[in-house]
């Protein structure tokens, strides 16, 4: 996921993980482990050489991640995955750690959270940010009230994959830091079509939310069109659409705190 931006770094403690809803059909996790003839199930989840990533030193004794990172977390698994309940708890002890680091990662299973806090979470690490992702709107029926009502400092809403229009009006106020959008990748992705993004952006300026619309998806639909958008350029074409509402340098929210990073820290 970090491969062009040096602000970010990967850290994914598991790996594997089971399908719960609609957006997982076609899991790029999976894909993924196909292309690369994984001989353990995509299901089965398994702890990594990277568990401690967070506390690894180099010989010199700094940190491999150095401080002011935001780490994506856990995107080739799901944080709140039960089956890792048993090492879960170590995490939170090395986000707490590393109050240097803002972790980040996002879920299916929001309705987990209250059972996976740690006890000192209080009304959340000023640290970790957490998204909700939703891919219709049944699902953001569900889960968005929950996600609400949960104590967390810092709160996104991941609209993706987007697989049909979706209206998340309802949850959106001043404690939604970014909505962030896309279609689905893969050679059987669902269709997305421009004018759901469109509709959600129109939802977020209404309210003054962070907008950002990441990856067209393998199958764009446009003005009744139907656009095949090769893998290597779904980012980019999300990109050039320029319609990012209230989105900063490294395309981050323009009210966070971009004060430790420096303009060679991009690479596009």
């Amino acid at each position: 996921m970090a491969e062009n931006w040096s602000i970010y770094v990967d850290w994914n403690p598991w790996h594997g993980c089971t399908k719960i809803s609609p957006g997982c059909r076609y899991c790029y996790v999976y894909r993924q482990d196909e292309m690369y003839g994984s001989e353990i199930a995509s299901s089965q989840c398994r702890k990594t050489a990277a568990f401690d990533l967070p506390l690894k030193r180099r010989r010199d004794k700094s940190w491999k991640i150095p401080s002011g990172k935001v780490v994506f977390t856990c995107f080739t698994s799901d944080f709140l995955l039960k089956d890792a309940d048993d090492w879960r708890p170590e995490c939170w002890r090395m986000m707490r750690l590393r109050s240097d680091l803002y972790f980040y990662f996002f879920t299916k299973r929001i309705d987990r959270l209250q059972e996976c806090l740690p006890p000192d979470w209080g009304d959340g690490y000023p640290n970790v940010l957490i998204g909700c992702t939703v891919e219709n709107q049944q699902m953001a029926d569900y889960r968005l009230p929950i996600f609400k009502s949960l104590p967390i400092r810092h709160k996104s809403i991941i609209v993706s994959p987007l697989i049909g229009p979706v209206d998340i009006s309802p949850y959106l106020d001043e404690s939604i830091e970014e909505v962030s959008t896309g279609g689905e990748s893969g050679l059987s992705a669902r269709p997305c079509d421009y004018d759901w993004i469109l509709s959600l952006r129109e939802q977020c300026v209404a309210h003054g939310t962070p907008f950002r619309f990441h990856q067209t998806g393998a199958h764009f639909i446009k003005n009744g069109r139907m656009y095949n958008v090769p893998r290597r350029f779904q980012l980019s074409q999300a990109h050039k659409a320029d319609i990012d509402f209230r989105i900063g340098d490294y395309f981050v929210p323009e009210t966070a705190d971009t004060s430790l990073w420096k303009d060679s820290d991009y690479h596009d």
